[in-house]
């Protein structure tokens, strides 16, 4: 394999495989041991990004993002693990895609990214909604509407933006 198709190889394992990581340290993590700062997320999501003022539950992509910056360090400055590079820029693209998907489009917080209105969207968007409904499946980002394809929303309820959960405002 050349190095350029190895790169791109793992460039697409980084990025596929965080879907896997993200929903084991959504489960387990965030709604485990850590469930306290995560809450924030259910509870105001959309009231907390609209004030701009910062949540508890923004450490988690704070965390993430020190990862990343480590590996990358490593991979640019450790003999023998330049592997990490390509794979951690995998990671870095689903970190855009989630933010993207889950602020932009999921919760409305980026204007014009609300308006996208597709299947797909709209699967995602309900997938989401349940979670923070029920307090449970789904935990993943990107996969969870393939498992919800059989119910539907209209546009208009779907595109709404952030829903409360059933989780009480004091906690």
């Amino acid at each position: 394999m050349t190095s350029g198709v190895l790169n791109l190889a793992l460039i697409v394992v980084g990025f596929a495989g965080m879907e896997a990581v993200t929903y084991v340290v959504h489960r387990f993590v965030m709604h485990g041991p850590f469930e306290s700062l995560h809450r924030s997320h259910h509870r105001n999501a959309a009231a907390a990004f609209a004030d701009k003022r910062p949540e508890p539950n923004d450490v988690f992509p704070a965390a993430f993002s020190l990862v990343v910056i480590a590996a990358l360090w490593v991979g640019f400055n450790v003999s023998g693990f330049a592997w990490l590079v390509p794979l951690f820029v995998g990671v870095t693209v689903y970190g855009i895609v989630y933010t993207a998907i889950h602020d932009g489009v999921i919760h409305g917080r980026v204007a014009w990214m609300k308006r996208i209105d597709t299947h797909w969207t709209r699967s995602l968007t309900l997938a989401h909604r349940a979670h923070h409904q029920a307090n449970n499946e789904p935990y993943g980002m990107l996969l969870p509407s393939l498992t919800m394809r059989n119910r539907s929303l209209p546009a208009q309820d779907v595109r709404s933006g952030s829903r409360a959960s059933h989780v009480p405002v004091d906690q």
